[in-house]
């Protein structure tokens, strides 16, 4: 066996090392981390789904505020439902919260990310959801989730809220 034949089967060991410990790391499945490589298209994150935006978190800070106090405080204590460009996220349309980095990385600026289709899998079911909302940075939050989901896309995978659930997600248009 020639040096260079054996240096390509150590690089491709050591790269099929290297997407094990990935795999293992991230909770993605070996499956599924070589099917978004294979495509070079699809990435499935694999996160924990909150609820934000419920009858309850509205109700919160519609009386913190009617208390007089600022939406930096009463967003402490609950949600207005209205997302980061206006949008109402307490209708019957499915809608989501991402991490700034996901959409950032993605599309760039806030703007383009606005409503942009979101699949995603929790409870055994599938919904699309359009981003109508923000999550803070990564290292600002605090539960552990990855994305958020409205009361619509809780009730579509079959759940109430409040909740935290096990999900997946991806960009409808990385979907082949």
């Amino acid at each position: 066996m020639n040096k260079k034949s054996t240096s390509k089967k150590a690089a491709k060991k050591g790269a099929k090392k290297a997407i094990s410990k990935a795999s293992t790391a991230s909770g993605i499945s070996l499956a599924d981390l070589h099917f978004a490589i294979a495509t070079n298209k699809t990435t499935i994150h694999q996160v924990i789904a909150s609820s934000f935006a419920d009858p309850a978190d509205v109700a919160a800070f519609n009386h913190c505020k009617a208390e007089g106090h600022s939406d930096q405080f009463c967003f402490k204590l609950g949600d207005n439902g209205i997302g980061f460009m206006g949008d109402d996220c307490t209708t019957s349309t499915p809608m989501c919260a991402l991490p700034v980095e996901d959409w950032i990385a993605r599309w760039g600026n806030k703007t383009t990310a606005r409503l942009k289709p979101v699949i995603v899998t929790a409870n055994g079911k599938t919904v699309v959801c359009l981003m109508g909302d923000t999550m803070p940075k990564k290292a600002n939050i605090t539960n552990g989730a990855g994305i958020d989901l409205s009361p619509a896309a809780v009730k579509a995978i079959g759940k109430k809220p409040p909740l935290m659930i096990a999900a997946t997600w991806s960009w409808q248009d990385d979907e082949p």
